[in-house]
This record gives structure tokens, C-alpha cells and sequence, in this order.
């Protein structure tokens, strides 16, 4: 289900354009109960990434009365777009010895050593202790010894992910990556600050 009014509720009280969507019936919206919900917002500022799109969706989400009343949502995950444009943005605010390429295959690491270049590196995202790291796979030019990729294994400079967050896919087209993470269950209470603390929770780049 999809309604414009909600839309523009639920984005006048975030101060952000968003879509909702949900599965069930009349009677079952109208207890507080939502099936596949899901939230998307574009162009989301967070403290360390402007990202181009963010979409949350969860197996199930009620809403529980009470004082104060709560919200509950089940197998809840988040896919986050970065586009080029962003991400160079981004980059520029750090003194990193590389420029990162987004392609419709994967990334490329654009890098040099003592202001000599090396090339093309053809690089993975992964996470390793919560931290994201980039690992070059291989290089593209002729030449290039195989072990100098693992020279350049390199934490990106953003939050490590909490431990009930996990990066569950990685996505790329052409000048956008697309990365999903399974962030579990969530319990909140609904009383000011709710939008603080599901960012907080939801968004690996909000903290």
C-alpha cells in the first residue's frame, strides 16, 4: 500500500521528501500493524556522507500503544546509494593517496607512490572488525607486481559499524554503489528524539 497524504505527514514531520510503502489490509493499518514496510528518503545528509538515496525496510513494524507508545519493527535493513558526485566530495576533505572510481563492475583505485603513479587497481569494499576497508584486487597495467595491491589496503575514515549491523551486499552501476546491511531488530520508544536515535541505529554513516 502507498499513500501520498502519509508521504507528506511523515515528511513534513522529518523535514525530508520520503515514500512509504507497506503490505496488508485496511484493518490491519489501522491497528498499528504493517507488514514489508519500507521508508525511502533521497538525498540524506548524514554527519560524515551525503548519500544520494536511503531505503529501510523491515519484515514487520507495529506500532504498540501505551505511555509513552512504542514502535517495534522485525528483520529490519537499510540499502544506501552513494553516487560519484558525493563520494568525490567526500574524498576531497581527506589527504588520501588515491581517487576512487565508481563502475558498473566494481571499483577503481586511481593511486601512486612517491608521486609515481601506479595505475588502475581494481579494489573490493569490505569490513573487517566493523571497520570498512578498501582491498585492491589486482592491478590493470602490465608489469605491476601482484604483491603491491596489498600495499594499499586502506580504512576508509568513516564510523565502524555496530555489532548488530552486518554489510550483507554490495552493488555497483556506473558512477553509484549501492551497499545493504542487516541490521536486525529494534524496540523504541516514541518520545522526542525518536528521529536521532533510529539515524543513529539505522544509518552506519549517521553516528
Amino acid at each position: 500500500m502507498h499513500s501520498d497524504a502519509i508521504d507528506q505527514l511523515i515528511g513534513s514531520y522529518l523535514k525530508q521528501p520520503v515514500r512509504v510503502g507497506w503490505e496488508g489490509g485496511t484493518a490491519d493499518t489501522l491497528r498499528g500493524s504493517f507488514d514489508s514496510p519500507s521508508i525511502e528518503f533521497a538525498g540524506l545528509a548524514t554527519a560524515w556522507l551525503p548519500l544520494e538515496r536511503v531505503v529501510v525496510k523491515a519484515a514487520h513494524a507495529s506500532l504498540v500503544p501505551g505511555v509513552p507508545a512504542r514502535l517495534e519493527v522485525e528483520g529490519s535493513e537499510v540499502e544506501i546509494t552513494l553516487g560519484q558526485a558525493e563520494l568525490d566530495k567526500w574524498l576531497s576533505r581527506f589527504e588520501l593517496p588515491f581517487r576512487l572510481a565508481l563502475g558498473a563492475k566494481g571499483m577503481t583505485l586511481h593511486t601512486e607512490i612517491a608521486g609515481f603513479p601506479i595505475g588502475e587497481l581494481e579494489a573490493r569494499l569490505e569490513v573487517v572488525g566493523g571497520w570498512f576497508v578498501l582491498s585492491p584486487r589486482r592491478a590493470s597495467i602490465l608489469g605491476v607486481p601482484g604483491y603491491v595491491s596489498s600495499l594499499f589496503r586502506t580504512y576508509l575514515p568513516v564510523p565502524p559499524l555496530s555489532r548488530d549491523t552486518r554489510l550483507i551486499d554490495v552493488g555497483h552501476r556506473q558512477g553509484e554503489l549501492r551497499l545493504s546491511f542487516e541490521v536486525g531488530d529494534l524496540v523504541e520508544d516514541i518520545t522526542p528524539g525518536l528521529v536521532a536515535r533510529l539515524q543513529r541505529r539505522l544509518l552506519p554513516f549517521g553516528r
